[in-house]
């Protein structure tokens, strides 16, 4: 299984009927779950962002063929002026409805690239905590030196979440974890402490293929490991699992 991501900068308008009108899994052939987000800048001051910067499509597959046919497909129109990518499962922790089970296990990485993805339904009586706390680990992230890219993945009024790029998972873990600048591990804490959302989920991923536009270029193009628009060569492919991903 593969996964991909579609992100398109747009306005409201299209960015609401796109996500409004997800793929169907019953109905695209290879598809085994699509959901979509609307996306925001990540945050820079002490409120979040509310102007919608476009929309998002995150979907599972049982291999690349069927993704390409999709790509002629209709409900893939919104999404072909952005960018997308192409990424094996390689950690997850909770879990999102509806998606097929991933890896709890950590596979390695090594010093490939990694995407990150959290996805959190916050309890309405404890948003404004939420805000709060998770405030401090967007404004650090896109000050990391490992961070390459991110937004911020919303469906309202509660579901609230990061999609991220970073260089390797060391750069990555560090951010997470690390005592400095430390404002997502604090922001975990409060978390724990004060049970700020539903459910929760965390999974990450290494991208092999990427291609098209996130803003005016490619975020994944400075990676020599990432071959662009070939998803069939490149050093790490869906049948590669030689090296533990």
């Amino acid at each position: 299984m593969l996964l991909s991501a579609h992100i398109v900068q747009t306005g409201m308008g299209k960015a609401l009927t796109a996500f409004r009108r997800p793929p169907d899994p019953g109905a695209v052939d290879g598809l085994r779950y699509a959901r979509t987000y609307l996306t925001a800048e990540l945050r820079k001051g002490m409120l979040p962002s509310l102007a919608i910067t476009g929309v998002a499509l995150i979907a599972a597959w049982d291999d690349d063929e069927y993704l390409d046919r999709f790509l002629y497909h209709r409900r893939a129109r919104p999404y072909e002026d952005g960018w997308r990518v192409r990424m094996l499962p390689a950690r997850s922790i909770g879990e999102l409805p509806g998606l097929p089970d991933l890896p709890r296990r950590e596979r390695p990485t090594g010093d490939l690239p990694v995407v990150a993805v959290t996805v959190g339904r916050v309890r309405a009586n404890r948003f404004l905590r939420f805000v709060r706390a998770a405030g401090a680990a967007e404004r650090e992230a896109a000050g990391h030196p490992g961070f390459v890219d991110g937004l911020t993945l919303l469906r309202p009024p509660l579901v609230i979440g990061t999609f991220s790029l970073w260089r390797n998972v060391r750069d990555m873990r560090q951010y997470v974890t690390g005592k400095y600048p430390g404002g997502h591990e604090r922001a975990m804490k409060v978390d724990r402490e004060h049970r700020l959302n539903h459910e929760m989920s965390f999974s990450r991923y290494v991208p092999y293929a990427a291609e098209g536009r996130w803003g005016a270029s490619n975020p994944l193009d400075m990676l020599d490991c990432v071959n662009g628009s070939d998803s069939t060569t490149g050093p790490l492919s869906p049948m590669d699992t030689s090296n533990g991903v």
